[in-house]
């Protein structure tokens, strides 16, 4: 008898906790993103007198999800909220999952806190550190440093965006051309998810999009999945209605460029326009989207704020004890530019030795501000030029292409 009732109980135990494991799974990839497609299709017409056509919406659908199928298992979700240590502590990422940082508007891992090894003290010597009068009063008392700054971070979110868009408006199939689109816009959204990106309020009135600017990107090692969750869930504040107006924007571009370049004769006539729709849709995005001070894009990538680092909500393995205060957890410098070179070449080779699908290359630190490269009259800046090999690979409907994961460029 007591033994069918541990197996009734430990039963019931399974049905009640399992739809937590499936909604936390799903949590992370939100219907948000479906949401904001649909609403920017809707005001793309009404505003521009442009139809989404409905086989096209389902494929931008499907390309905006996409980039979440490499999500966290609701296992890991829980484990990372129990486990005994977690508060303040920095996550690990899986390689195929930095590769995809970038795709989620966030920068790469800050790098594991230095030792007293003689290799480490040695790197640390090399490291650039943010003065003390810049540092949080109240942050989480751990010392991570960056790889990226916030002009990394956005020249690398700009270099994937023309990938996207020189593939999307060369390619000759529309199933492929909307999936690159929608791939595309994930990345836009979540720099409108309060966990992903802090950003100031647009100016005057919250209606007035295109006035909101960056102020912090978060790094996902460092971030409570508790408060992510809840935050990328959220359809009703100006970030999500922001979001809304910038798509539909993009759409306009998008459907008169890809018209644009398919009736375009010849290889070098369809790079013409497709390089000057990719510009269009990138200054677009550099205006209204992007936008960040130049104190703040100086400034080292990663960490979060309080509210949203792992230094925040409850350490839920104490239950019953006293909340403890949220706090911020903010990088305190950028490793030397040298350990930054090794981290992007050290990912690369161990997604090529694991086989992986997934591409990464990252820009150097010393690249120029690609958002000014793009003002005025003046031709692409070359991270962000169309390469001829992803015009033929579109233009042919390779396999290298059908995937999110398009090959990458070589950067410097």
């Amino acid at each position: 008898m007591l033994n069918s009732l541990k197996y009734l109980l430990s039963g019931v135990f399974a049905v009640v906790m399992l739809p937590v494991f499936v909604l936390d799974a799903n949590a992370y990839s939100t219907g948000n993103h479906e949401k904001s497609v649909r609403k920017g299709a809707k005001m793309c017409l009404s505003t521009h007198g442009i139809k989404i056509g409905k086989k096209d919406l389902k494929n931008i659908i499907k390309g905006v999800l996409e980039p979440d199928e490499p999500s966290l298992s609701g296992a890991q979700m829980v484990k990372q909220r129990f486990e005994r240590g977690s508060w303040g502590a920095q996550r690990n990422i899986v390689i195929t999952r930095i590769a995809a940082q970038s795709i989620h508007a966030s920068p790469n891992p800050t790098r594991t806190v230095y030792t007293n090894s003689a290799r480490d003290k040695a790197l640390l010597k090399k490291t650039i550190r943010v003065p003390s009068s810049e540092l949080m009063p109240n942050r989480f008392p751990i010392d991570v440093y960056s790889y990226d700054t916030n002009q990394g971070v956005r020249n690398k979110i700009l270099i994937n965006a023309s990938q996207f868009m020189c593939v999307s408006f060369a390619h000759q199939k529309n199933k492929q051309s909307a999936r690159k689109f929608g791939n595309m816009l994930h990345m836009i959204g979540d720099t409108y998810s309060a966990s992903h990106v802090q950003r100031s309020a647009p100016v005057g009135s919250k209606d007035n999009c295109g006035t909101e600017k960056i102020e912090w990107h978060y790094s996902m090692d460092l971030i409570s999945w508790k408060q992510h969750v809840s935050a990328d869930k959220q359809s009703k504040d100006w970030r999500f209605r922001c979001l809304v107006k910038h798509a539909s924007n993009l759409m306009k571009i998008w459907v008169s460029g890809r018209d644009e370049v398919r009736k375009a004769s010849g290889r070098a006539a369809k790079l013409k326009a497709t390089s000057a729709n990719v510009k269009k849709t990138l200054q677009l995005l550099c205006k209204s989207v992007l936008r960040e001070d130049a104190n703040v894009l100086s400034k080292p990538a990663g960490g979060a704020a309080a509210g949203y680092s792992s230094a925040s909500g409850t350490d839920l393995w104490k239950l019953g004890k006293k909340k403890k205060k949220d706090q911020a957890i903010q990088p305190v410098g950028l490793t030397g530019i040298d350990e930054a070179k090794a981290f992007y070449k050290n990912v690369s080779a161990r997604l090529r030795a694991k086989g992986s699908s997934a591409y990464f290359s990252y820009p150097s630190r010393n690249m120029k501000d690609l958002c000014k490269g793009l003002e005025g009259s003046r031709p692409l800046p070359k991270p962000l030029q169309c390469t001829p090999l992803e015009i033929d690979m579109a233009s042919h409907g390779s396999k290298e292409v059908k995937t999110m994961w398009i090959p990458a460029r070589s950067l410097r």
